[in-house]
């Protein structure tokens, strides 16, 4: 058992370090590497006016302050009329506590449970209700991580706990990782600038997140061939609306994650990332839905993926120069549709979700990925507020000599979550995922977890 042992050892080894070659932005020659499972992996681009009551996912919450006095919307309660009165004149505060027990039953590369929380908080400032200009919004995104998780066990490269992963993974961190600016210029146009929460900056953002109320994995929050998205970075952009949605919006976005730093010392450096997305309303079966378009294009410096891979390996253990390419791209198309609504409350839904990409596949590691999903309010009597989901993700990973010679190629997975509203301001989130990961020699884990979410 010995040498099979010491093989085995070898080739997780061997896996890591190829994948940590390819999967990691390098910025060569400054010894500086952009992340990799943390920042390189962002949900869809923030619309800083997005009207929350779009389909997907189903789950609004109730305004701040609401609610009786023995069953509030937060834990804290309406803080005697003080939370109203703050939001009259202005101030908008949302906190969060979500704590994850995790674990890798069979399969990955070990068998464990990990414990870990997170906190959440954002501070929205309307220039207008505190006497300034009209139309304009200051917020402020802070998050705290502490304790394990699974992504480094369950041996697939789509993140079994995005959550766990931010601001950084495998560290106890608080930071603040968006100070983003809205301004209305119209009632159809917005500008927004600034340190950007790509995930949850906003006040609407914050409310439809992902990470904190639908599904775990990574891969069935977003796009994976949109990797070169940062969830904080700076950068400025637009949007543009139809009525109350946005119809297009496009951003220009520095090359750097910048979780804790300010971010201007290094601000595009490495060339830029320019990201934009055309959304259309659409009416199939007569029930709501969207259609959008996104095209993304970098022209920073990245890791060549076809040079020979012995040479690569080579170049990466002397600590040497890598070959580089200097423009990347993205294709992009999703779906948001309502399959069913209920008559009486049309914010009640199951709504079919899909995301899809295609890239260059050099430097982009991924070359195509897909994703699919079901998301509803629960069909439970008597417990209307619960919602949840079932979702297939694929990622087909470039086929390039480097991938092949180790085995490494496409991934799946499937996970399905109950979210039961215990109160309005306590979650209960069982989830159970399965993945057959792009590592070909691992076996394909099975994990469980449960989170629970307290809204203050």
């Amino acid at each position: 058992m010995g040498p099979l042992r010491s093989t085995c050892a070898r080739g997780i080894l061997f896996g890591a370090v190829v994948l940590s070659l390819l999967l990691a932005e390098a910025r060569l020659r400054g010894g500086q590497f952009e992340p990799t499972g943390e920042g390189a992996i962002s949900a869809s681009p923030p619309n800083p006016s997005q009207d929350i009551r779009e389909p997907a996912p189903p789950e609004t919450p109730a305004p701040l302050g609401s609610g009786s006095v023995w069953n509030p919307s937060q834990l804290t309660g309406d803080w005697f009329g003080t939370r109203s009165r703050l939001a009259d004149d202005g101030f908008t505060f949302f906190a969060d506590l979500t704590q994850y027990y995790q674990g890798v039953t069979t399969g990955g590369l070990a068998q464990q449970f990990k414990y870990g929380g997170r906190g959440d908080y954002l501070l929205d400032i309307d220039t207008g209700k505190v006497g300034l200009w009209e139309g304009g919004h200051l917020d402020l995104r802070g998050e705290t991580r502490l304790g394990q998780d699974c992504n480094e066990i369950d041996g697939a490269v789509a993140l079994s706990n995005f959550a766990m992963a931010l601001p950084k993974r495998d560290q106890d961190v608080t930071a603040l990782t968006g100070v983003q600016f809205t301004q209305e210029l119209s009632e159809s146009v917005s500008i927004f600038f600034g340190k950007l929460n790509l995930l949850d900056g906003t006040p609407a953002a914050y409310a439809r997140g992902p990470r904190l109320n639908s599904f775990w994995n990574v891969a069935m929050q977003s796009n994976l061939t949109r990797n070169y998205l940062f969830p904080s970075t700076l950068g400025a952009g637009f949007t543009v609306r139809d009525a109350v949605e946005p119809v297009f919006t496009f951003e220009l976005l520095d090359t750097h994650y910048i979780p804790r730093t300010s971010g201007f010392s290094t601000l595009f450096s490495n060339g830029m990332v320019a990201y934009g997305e055309y959304r259309q309303r659409t009416k199939w079966f007569d029930l709501p839905g969207h259609s959008m378009v996104g095209f993304l294009y970098s022209n920073a410096k990245r890791t060549a993926l076809d040079s020979n891979p012995y040479v690569l390996l080579q170049l990466a253990r002397a600590g040497l120069a890598l070959p580089v390419k200097n423009s990347a791209w993205t294709v992009t198309y999703r779906i948001d549709q309502v399959l069913y609504a209920d008559a009486n409350d049309p914010k009640r839904n199951w709504t079919l979700n899909s995301d899809l990409g295609l890239t260059d596949g050099n430097p982009n590691p991924i070359r195509w990925f897909a994703n699919v999903s079901l998301l509803g309010n629960g069909p439970i009597p008597g417990r209307e507020n619960d919602t949840f989901g079932i979702g297939y993700y694929h990622l087909g990973l470039s086929n390039l000599p480097i991938f092949t010679l180790h085995g490494i190629g496409g991934e799946d997975g499937v996970e399905l979550y109950y979210n039961a509203a215990v109160t309005p301001w306590f979650h209960v989130t069982p989830d159970l995922q399965i993945l057959d990961p792009a590592q070909h020699h691992t076996a394909a884990p099975l994990l469980f977890g449960i989170r629970a979410r307290l809204s203050f």
